[in-house]
Parts: structure tokens; sequence; C-alpha cells
């Protein structure tokens, strides 16, 4: 069954090892999904987003191991930011927009 009135967009976003806010994209949904190749974590949350580090706190990101997607409703992909383990580390999406 065809969606009517959506388009695609997809994407590649190199390591970084600082929070990292993503593309500004308007979307319903957005898969992202860390490398299957990646040697460490990748850490997607909120503004300020930080790597695991043993401690209890609200900034720590959900990590995607290599491999690893998840999916969110989320408006704007700029909602989001990312924070990895090594510049290494590549992030990918693919999310779902209204076409114009």
């Amino acid at each position: 069954m065809a969606i009517l009135n959506t388009k695609i967009v997809s994407g590649e976003l190199v390591g970084v090892t600082s929070a990292t806010q993503l593309p500004d994209i308007a979307c319903n949904r957005v898969t992202l999904k860390a490398e299957a190749a990646n040697p460490t974590f990748v850490y997607v949350g909120g503004s300020g987003v930080t790597k695991k580090d043993g401690a209890t706190d609200a900034t720590t990101g959900l990590q995607l191991d290599a491999g690893e997607e998840i999916t969110l409703s989320i408006s704007n992909l700029n909602l989001l930011y990312r924070i990895c383990d090594a510049t290494g580390d590549v992030l990918t999406y693919i999310a779902e927009t209204s076409a114009a």
C-alpha cells in the first residue's frame, strides 16, 4: 500500500566526539542506525547528550552498538543530538517527510 504525500530523505553523519545536533529536516518518523563497521558506540539523545560514564545522570544518550538501530516518531531531526566514542563511528538515517 502506497503512502501518499510522503518523501524519503536519508543521509550519513560522520562521527564526532562532542555533542552535535542532527540536520534540520522536518519529518514524521526517522530510523537511526549505527553503521555495522563502527568500532565503538554512538549515543543519541537531546541537547547536551553525553556518553555513558557509569554515573547516574539525565544526559546520557541511548547507546547504539554497531549495526543497532532505533525508529522514532519525531517532528524534526534537529531535536536530536549525537556523540560518538570515536571519530570513525558513523550514524545513518532515513526519514519519512511530508512531500512538498
